[in-house]
């Protein structure tokens, strides 16, 4: 009879410590999934401004798509509550905000400046909601004809 008692509380005390394990690697795995998604931008607006030119007028503008992945709240992840990309001001980068479910808060530079719908503009993209997220960035004129990212909605 001792060994079944002393069974189960071992038991009972492993699923406690794998439970406590768990529960403090959900926001680290959150913030590295965040994190790939926001270099995935990174480096197509990168490649992008690197390897294209502005097209003529009667031409389609240079693109990348971009799949992202934004984690959602699971078992063993945080999800994202927020997650924006906001041009920094006379500066050729962007700064990437995010904000786990948990209240974990992240930021990262991003080597390009990303403007949102308007080239002339300096709007922060948005990317709402989880799972799987499409997001197109253009490569376009602004109002002095230099070249910018613009992220656009598919």
């Amino acid at each position: 009879m001792i060994r079944y008692v002393v069974a189960v509380l071992l038991t009972v005390a492993i699923l406690g410590l794998a439970g406590l394990a768990i529960d403090a690697s959900t926001s680290d795995n959150g913030e590295r999934e965040v994190r790939t998604a926001i270099a995935d931008i990174e480096t197509a607006a990168v490649q992008l401004a690197a390897d294209e030119e502005i097209s003529p007028r009667s031409h389609p503008n240079p693109q990348r798509v971009v799949e992202l992945s934004i984690p959602k709240r699971s078992l063993t992840t945080e999800g994202v509550s927020h997650l924006e990309i906001e041009p920094i001001d006379d500066a050729d980068a962007s700064l990437a905000r995010y904000v786990l479910t948990d209240g974990t808060t992240g930021r990262e530079i991003l080597e390009r400046r990303i403007v949102y719908d308007d080239p002339t503009d300096d709007r922060p993209t948005v990317i709402g909601g989880t799972g799987r997220q499409t997001l197109r960035l253009v490569l376009r004129a602004d109002e002095n004809g230099e070249p910018i990212v613009v992220a656009e909605s598919p």
